[in-house]
Formats: C-alpha cells, structure tokens, sequence
C-alpha cells in the first residue's frame, strides 16, 4: 500500500492540545472583551460567491483561493478576510438588523498567498466592527475596544499608530505627481515602518517614477507625525491647506484624539502617524496600526480603520462604518516568544484505574458518577495492565487525581483516591467519592 505524506499543505498547520487550548484561551478572552463593550457575534460562510469577494478589483482577486463544484457554473472562493463578508451579511439583512450594529467574528480565513516564516495561507481573524455610526466616536470605540483587549491578553507594551486616508488622498495634489500614481505612491508610504525612509524613498523613484522635487516634498508630509498630537494636527491642517477633503481628515482626527481621551485611552499607547495607509482599498477615513514594543519587527498583530462605502457594494445604502481585527496566530507568536501565553491544561482530571479486569464494570460506573456530579473524570482504556504502569502513565499525562478499584476495593465497595501532587492517598465508599475529590479540590 502506498503511504500518503501525512503533513498538512504548505501554508497551512496542524495544532497540538496544548497550543489549540491556549489559542481557544485567547478566543475567549477577546469574546469576552468584545462582549463587554457591546458587541454581538455572527458567522458567514467560509466560501463566497467570487464577485463577492474580490468586487471586481484585480488587486483582492490575487489573494482569493477559488473553487467550483463540478455541477454547478457559480464560481466561489474561501473568504480572505471577515470585514467583505460583514458588507455583504449587512445588505443581505438590514431589515433584520439595529443600527449601529455592533457585530465580532472570530474565524479561519485563507489567502493565497506564498508561504513563508511566519505567514500562512490559513489563519485566524478576530474582527469587531460599527455599522451606521457616522461619528468618529465609534472609531475611537474601536480603538478602545483594541486596547482593553490587548491588557486583557497580559500585552502591556503596544503602540497603536494612527493615520488618515483623507489626508493621503491629498498628497498627490501637494507633492505635485500625477493623481494616477496615487494607489502606487501610498503602497510605498505604506511600507515606512518596515523599510525606513530609505526604502521608501527607492521604491518612490524606482517604481512610481516620481522626481526630486515630489519625492522630497513626500519626505516633508510624512516628517510632519513628529511631536504631539495636536502639534502634528497644526502642521498637516498648514501643509493640506489648499484641500477641503484634507480639512475634513483634520478636524476628524482632532475630534479622534478628543474621543480617545475621553475614553481613558493612554496617550503613551497612541501616535499619529501618517504613513500610515493600510493595503486594503475600501479605507475611507482613520486607519490604524498596531505593533509590540518588544518585538517591532514582528509586523502588525491588530489593524483597522474606516471604511464608509463597502455596504454600497450590495445595496443601495449610505452605510458607514469602522472595525479591527487581531491577527491571532501573529499575537499567538509574539505572546509565545514573550513568554505571555497561560498554558491551559486539557484533559480529564481524574482518572479511574482499572488494574483489575472484574472491575471494568464498577471503574466505569464510578466515572460516569463523577463526571454527573459536574467533576471531568474517565476510565483508564490503555494496555498497561499494571497499577504501577497506570500510575507512571498518569503522572507523565499530568492527571493530577486517580481514583483505584482493585480487587479488594470492589470487594468492599470503595475506592482509594490519590491525589498525586500531595502524594496523599486515602480509601472512601464508592457513593461518598465524588464529595472526597471535590474537598481535595478535584
């Protein structure tokens, strides 16, 4: 028989127990945070129609893993992210919806994407989004949102780095390029954080083709993030002087920085930066990064912004709205290497030792009796036929609690319990051996 490479697909993992229950951990954790603040979970297909998805962008149609049943003529892809799938979700049921309605999804998405070192082709997204909300406020809330998660997640060394697309879509009017060269140009900008000013300045005159005199003034754009907050609003509001959508970016960042504060957000936690563009094009207004300050090369693990026309896509609907998403697996890694992830144990936490073949049936009996009096408890179903042997087993497993029905013990209607950490080990009726390991704190 020929034997089939058992390794999952290049791009995508397989998890073991203790690494698949502290991501589930972590899950819970952001639910419960997104919960607190609001937020109602939802789920949509993994697969879409194809249009759906990419919107007729050639850009997003890259990164669409496609498929077509045999049957059927519809052309349908895996979901590459959660936020096109809330647009389509929302025009599919506003009737049904309150707005603003504030939705979370936590689920698998696929790109398809090389991989590489720490980028897969399956992964997880944690988004919450505000759709109908108009005012800057429910960006701020999101922001908020991000930030309570994050403490919740024991991070406590982050910058959130927060930009403007209104202001981007300026740029070209002020650094004198052809407005063409706009998507090009702020892919470049973009990429500030990763690559330096050199890098970007490379890829401006390499690739967009721009001259001195632009390139230099792009330089003085994005020059102007430096200082506080409102230092940086006062020299972009000089610098963007001459555009109205400019002007509306500024006053709605200022109103930002007012929610924020409001909302206890810690200003040594936030910055605006204006290279920030975000890869996406349905941004329409603050945009924002996230990176750990003990790991700035590891890349984005929380990302978002506003995004005020997707919803039109579907339906004829003046819709705004703003969301986030964590990426779990790149936080996972970050949190690991940081050595901040609570290792959760899995697994029964009494086992129930049967050495003795007559004893099945009373071991079995025992299990399901604790287990009905809401203790995790299961019956020892390997081949080591020793009590010594079980207990090695035990103990290499970390079950902390062995109940034992030896032949005696079945003869008496008892059992002895032992408690493995304590090495302490006493002998109780069978009827009284739930309580007993509930008081040795079983």
């Amino acid at each position: 028989m020929k034997r089939i490479d058992p390794q999952p697909a290049s791009g995508f993992r397989d998890f073991l127990p203790e690494d698949a229950a502290a991501r589930q951990g972590m899950c819970d954790t952001i639910a419960e945070v997104f919960g607190r603040f609001g937020f109602v979970t939802v789920d949509t297909p993994a697969l879409e129609r194809l249009e759906v998805l990419s919107g007729g962008e050639a850009q997003m149609d890259k990164q669409v893993f496609r498929t077509r049943l045999a049957d059927d003529q519809e052309d349908l892809g895996l979901r590459f992210d959660l936020t096109v799938p809330l647009a389509r979700y929302v025009a599919a049921h506003a009737e049904r919806l309150t707005m603003p309605f504030r939705r979370y999804h936590i689920g698998k998405v696929w790109r398809g994407e090389h991989a590489q070192a720490g980028r897969f082709r399956e992964f997880v997204q944690c988004d919450a989004d505000i759709v109908g909300a108009k005012d800057v406020a429910a960006d701020a809330e999101i922001i908020s949102l991000m930030h309570e998660t994050l403490v919740a997640l024991g991070v406590s060394q982050f910058m959130f780095r927060i930009g403007h697309r209104k202001l981007l879509n300026g740029l070209a009017e002020f650094a004198q390029f052809p407005a063409a060269k706009t998507g090009p140009v702020l892919r470049a900008v973009d990429k500030m954080d990763k690559v330096g000013w050199e890098g970007v300045r490379r890829e401006l005159k390499e690739k967009s083709k721009l001259d001195a005199t632009a390139v230099d003034s792009i330089r003085a754009f994005l020059d102007a993030s430096e200082g506080q907050p409102e230092d940086v609003i006062k020299k972009i509001a000089k610098l963007l002087e001459f555009s109205a959508e400019a002007h509306e970016g500024v006053h709605e960042l200022q109103r930002l920085i007012e929610c924020l504060d409001a909302l206890h957000v810690p200003r040594e936690r936030w910055r605006l930066d204006l290279s920030i563009a975000r890869g996406l094009g349905y941004y329409t207004g603050p945009v924002f990064e996230t990176t750990l300050t003990a790991l700035p090369d590891l890349g984005s693990i929380c990302s978002g912004g506003r995004y005020d026309a997707l919803v039109s896509r579907f339906a004829p609907m003046d819709l705004s709205a703003t969301g986030a998403s964590i990426g779990l697996d790149r936080l996972f890694a970050a949190l690991d290497a940081l050595e901040l992830v609570p290792r959760v144990r899995q697994g029964g936490r009494i086992a129930v030792l049967n050495f003795h073949g007559p004893a099945m049936r009373a071991c079995l009996n025992l299990a399901s009796r604790l287990r009905n009096a809401g203790l995790s408890a299961f019956v020892y179903l390997g081949g080591e036929e020793t009590l010594k042997g079980q207990l090695a087993w035990a103990v290499k497993h970390e079950v902390p609690y062995v109940a034992i029905i030896g032949q005696q013990e079945l003869e008496n209607g008892t059992c002895q319990l032992k408690d493995i950490a304590a090495r302490s080990q006493t002998e109780t009726a069978l009827g009284d051996a739930a309580e007993s390991l509930k008081r040795m704190g079983a």
